[in-house]
């Protein structure tokens, strides 16, 4: 019960945010993201929660690494429009065919790394979906590794925001299955942004 009336109270203020950024009042970014994080975690205290019925009773909240700026990155992009359809597995339990397309380039904390994006067509690319692990995976984070959604407004260039990442909802419940990302994207440093291991409280 202290949880609902804690989430409720978050709530609440994301609310107070998401109204404020419709007027003249400017926000920062570090309160957009906490604003929709708050809104991602009302989707599991709701009826249409991923949540098995008793998990959802001592579910507290998603729990996050610290917002960092230094994981909002500009990747350079590489494009192979040549590629072939690999299969990706949703939580819903569907496949469907992603296209390899996209090779990111990006430099964290001096040390260069590379990410396959993949998008749902080879034509009117307008998002990559970037699975990926790290070094934080099956200590801090999930040990299936975690998830990017990201916009391609350019041809050259796109943002990797990793305070964005994101688990899929096996993570939560057995009965989804998870996506696996790629052994080519493992990358050799900790991110320490985005989202870690679920908190469950077991009392």
């Amino acid at each position: 019960m202290k949880s609902l009336l804690h989430f409720i109270k978050k709530l609440l203020f994301s609310l107070l945010i998401l109204s404020a950024s419709c007027s003249e009042v400017s926000i920062t970014y570090e309160q957009k993201l906490k604003s929709k994080r708050q809104f991602i975690e009302a989707g599991f205290y709701g009826a249409n929660s991923p949540l098995l019925p008793n998990d959802k009773k001592k579910f507290n909240g998603l729990s996050f690494f610290k917002i960092d700026s230094t994981y909002r990155i500009i990747a350079n992009v590489e494009w192979d429009l040549n590629c072939k359809a690999v299969q990706v597995y949703k939580d819903s339990g569907e496949v469907s065919n992603n296209y390899p397309t996209a090779k990111l380039s990006f430099v964290v904390n001096g040390v260069a790394n590379e990410l396959t994006g993949y998008s749902k067509s080879k034509k009117n690319i307008s998002s990559l979906f970037v699975p990926f692990y790290d070094l934080t995976t099956g200590i801090e984070s999930y040990g299936g590794g975690r998830f990017l959604d990201v916009d391609v407004k350019s041809n050259q260039q796109v943002v990797l925001d990793f305070n964005t990442a994101y688990n899929p909802y096996c993570v939560y419940n057995p009965n989804y299955i998870c996506p696996v990302p790629p052994a080519n994207n493992a990358l050799k440093i900790r991110v320490l942004a985005g989202e870690k291991l679920p908190i469950i409280d077991n009392d």
